[in-house]
């Protein structure tokens, strides 16, 4: 008899890969600036230069886009995933992290916000 594993999506919101220019910052004690990956109305993935400090409980996040005016800023969230990411250049001794997000109850004027940064600062596929 053959084995076959269901895989269950668990995200509710689609994400959409970011513009070029679009980043994270993680301004608790241990702070993380990066370049978003992927975003949706739900959470974000982005990477970071890997500091040796450890993140711990909720966070605040600042999402901004160089050259385009755009700031949200204090979005309360949760780590669900952060994992070592292989440096693909050859000449960087960087470690590299993948860090995935889950934002926490959005004010309505962040949530709007959030709403304009995806409609113009991400890639539809």
């Amino acid at each position: 008899m053959e084995h076959t594993e269901m895989i269950f999506e668990r995200r509710s919101h689609e994400r959409f890969p970011a513009k070029q220019g679009a980043y994270a910052l993680i301004k608790n004690g241990a702070s993380k600036l990066g370049q978003i990956k992927n975003i949706s109305k739900g959470g974000l993935a982005f990477m970071y230069i890997n500091g040796g400090q450890k993140m711990q409980g909720s966070l605040l996040l600042d999402i901004f886009l160089s050259g385009h005016g755009f700031y949200l800023k204090d979005i309360l969230c949760n780590k669900i995933l952060d994992i070592h990411v292989e440096n693909k250049s050859p000449f960087s001794d960087f470690k590299m992290r993948h860090l995935g997000l889950q934002f926490s109850e959005l004010s309505q004027d962040q949530s709007n916000r959030l709403d304009t940064f995806i409609r113009n600062f991400t890639i539809s596929i």
